[in-house]
């Protein structure tokens, strides 16, 4: 990966004795695809296929971990709920993700200032660009126009993502790409989780309150289920939340010069928890 803060972690990790397995979403950097199944944030099925193939190489007392960061923790959390007791890991991590991408589509801040910026480079570089031939092979004309004027994410996820993958809108492929997004949005239902319900592992989520990319309401409430005192009784109570006041997306700089401790405060953050796990796995 070229991810800088994946390189934090696995720097810091590894001098710790840590082995580090970086999965790479299909198609993104220089990965090829074969056949039609480009990338999109709903595919959960490779993610259990790499953690199954990596387990195959470990020693029976070797604990499987997983962590995702941004999109990453979005896929990961879907995982984790939707697979159960067929979960291929041991424990996983979410950091700067969602467990409802449904509020996505009203989060003002990121459709006003972020989006715009990003959108671009999302397009001309996959949609357009990388994935570009498979794309205008499934998309009218018409559809690849509406494509080519979108100025949000969201707009290229209504115009290529749902008509390419077969969705009904993009309300539908939020739901489907979020670990909550079987119950309705903001249920005070504390009986009807959903597939959260469903996490079998010990489960942690990361997320800073002043996200500008990923609202925190896609990971907490004021009251209902997604409470974080709701949320991490819902099953067997394997779901862990951690919020902060502050950190950004995929940030939580620190220090005077933060350019020095670089993402030391999140890594150590995910290393904490890894620490935790392997210690009651102990006990």
């Amino acid at each position: 990966s070229n991810e800088e803060y994946v390189k934090d972690l696995t720097h810091r990790r590894s001098k710790e004795g840590y082995t580090i397995v970086v999965m790479i979403a299909r198609g993104l950097m220089d990965l090829p695809i074969r056949g039609w199944n480009v990338f999109h944030g709903a595919r959960i099925d490779d993610v259990h296929t790499a953690a199954k193939a990596v387990r195959r190489a470990l020693s029976p007392k070797q604990p499987l971990i997983g962590v995702g960061y941004s999109m990453g923790a979005i896929v990961i959390s879907n995982y984790v709920a939707r697979s159960g007791r067929d979960c291929a890991l041991d424990a996983a991590m979410a950091v700067s993700g969602g467990l409802d991408m449904r509020h996505m589509k009203t989060y003002k801040r990121a459709l006003r200032l972020w989006q715009p910026m990003l959108v671009d480079e999302l397009r001309g570089t996959f949609v357009v660009g990388k994935f570009g031939e498979k794309y205008r092979h499934r998309l009218t004309k018409s559809q690849m126009l509406e494509l080519m004027r979108a100025v949000h994410i969201t707009d290229v996820d209504k115009q290529a993502v749902v008509t390419y993958n077969g969705y009904e809108d993009v309300t539908h492929y939020y739901s489907e790409m979020s670990a909550m997004g079987d119950i309705p949005m903001d249920s005070n239902d504390l009986e009807n989780v959903g597939r959260i319900g469903n996490v079998s592992i010990p489960f942690a989520v990361l997320h800073a309150l002043d996200d500008p990319l990923c609202t925190w309401r896609t990971v907490a409430s004021k009251e209902g289920i997604m409470h974080p005192s709701n949320l991490v009784q819902t099953g067997s109570g394997n779901v862990m939340i951690l919020l902060t006041k502050g950190g950004g997306h995929v940030g939580w700089p620190s220090g005077f010069i933060p350019q020095f401790e670089k993402w030391r405060w999140m890594s150590d953050a995910v290393g904490g928890f890894i620490t935790g796990v392997e210690k009651s796995k102990i006990k």
